[in-house]
């Protein structure tokens, strides 16, 4: 039919909140509606179960309230929290990092001009030493490739000494460069 009431009319009639002419009106419409009768048995199957539940949740046992449990959790939480507050207000501030600008100036000094003499020439004793070995000079090997301006070097070695290196610390804790160290 073209004129299908809604639902809330339909919950009214179920209800019996409407006037009579309202009433019968309904009635009417649901023994010709098929749609309008499917809807209002749906709607009185969930009345009924809400019904149903809320008699059941009347009439049930009341539960005894849960005892409240200590809450010893509660103070090693607090005491964490504490602790790692005290911590962060302790450690040193970190400047922002900037990079360092070496500047380097070489100074030559002139070469003084040979002096002659006029004393007889006399050959010094030539001694022949025993022939060094080249070794290549001893760099440090960069860790990193941040800029530093103030280092300290530590000198660590294995356990039965026999290598040795020395390490450039930072101040932020951290090595920046490492050097082997030959002994001999």
């Amino acid at each position: 039919m073209k004129n299908c009431w809604t639902d809330g009319d339909l919950r009214a009639h179920m209800d019996g909140e409407l006037a009579p002419d309202a009433q019968a009106a309904i009635a009417a419409h649901l023994e010709a509606c098929s749609a309008c009768g499917a809807r209002y048995r749906e709607l009185a199957q969930r009345a009924a179960w809400v019904s149903a539940v809320m008699d059941f949740s009347e009439n049930a046992p009341a539960i005894p309230a849960a005892r409240p449990r200590p809450r010893r959790w509660l103070l090693g939480a607090v005491g964490l929290a504490a602790s790692l507050a005290v911590a962060l207000l302790l450690l040193p501030k970190r400047a922002p990092e900037r990079p360092v600008q070496v500047v380097a100036k070489v100074v030559v000094p002139p070469v003084p001009a040979p002096v002659q003499t006029a004393a007889p020439a006399v050959h010094p004793a030539v001694h022949h030493a025993a022939p060094r070995r080249h070794e290549p000079p001893e760099e440090f090997l960069r860790l990193d490739d941040e800029p530093i301006e103030t280092a300290t070097i530590v000198r660590v070695s294995a356990e039965d000494g026999a290598l040795q290196a020395d390490l450039i610390v930072g101040p932020d804790g951290r090595a920046h460069a490492i050097r082997v160290v030959r002994n001999q």
